[in-house]
């Protein structure tokens, strides 16, 4: 990755603690280094507020047999078990040709936020991501 790019953005990687928790979980699929932008809209948090903003990040997803977790520009955006009311509080789509968009109520997970978040992080293998967060019925 660009030095540049990677100063402003982050490298996009799992710290080392969090990847090993989740390969002993049994790591499922991990892409690192992804390109992508973080949208909040009508979002409120402490000491912040926006009506509509766009940030470019870099990011990571990493999918255990146990949990989704999304890092995004220098922190955790989502940490969620692949099962129950909080993955399925997530809408997760494919943009084609080559992105994955992770789209939540910042309210639901945090009761001191409030808001529409997207996250979008370009990979080619998109659709395998919401694949395998698709529940099967």
């Amino acid at each position: 990755m660009n030095p540049v790019r990677r100063m402003l953005l982050g490298a996009g990687q799992l710290p080392a603690d969090l990847r090993a928790s989740l390969e002993s979980e049994d790591l499922v699929l991990v892409e690192e280094g992804l390109t992508g932008s973080i949208t909040y809209r009508n979002y409120r948090a402490p000491g912040q507020r926006s009506s509509w903003r766009r940030e470019a990040v870099s990011g990571a997803i990493a999918i255990s047999a146990g949990r989704l977790v999304v890092w995004a520009g220098r922190g955790k955006h989502i940490d969620v078990p692949r099962a129950g009311v909080f993955l399925a509080a997530i809408d997760i789509g494919v943009e084609p040709p080559d992105r994955v968009r992770f789209a939540y109520d910042a309210g639901k997970f945090n009761p001191t936020r409030s808001g529409t978040v997207e996250v979008r992080l370009r990979t080619p293998r998109a659709a395998h991501v919401a694949e395998l967060l698709t529940p099967r019925d």
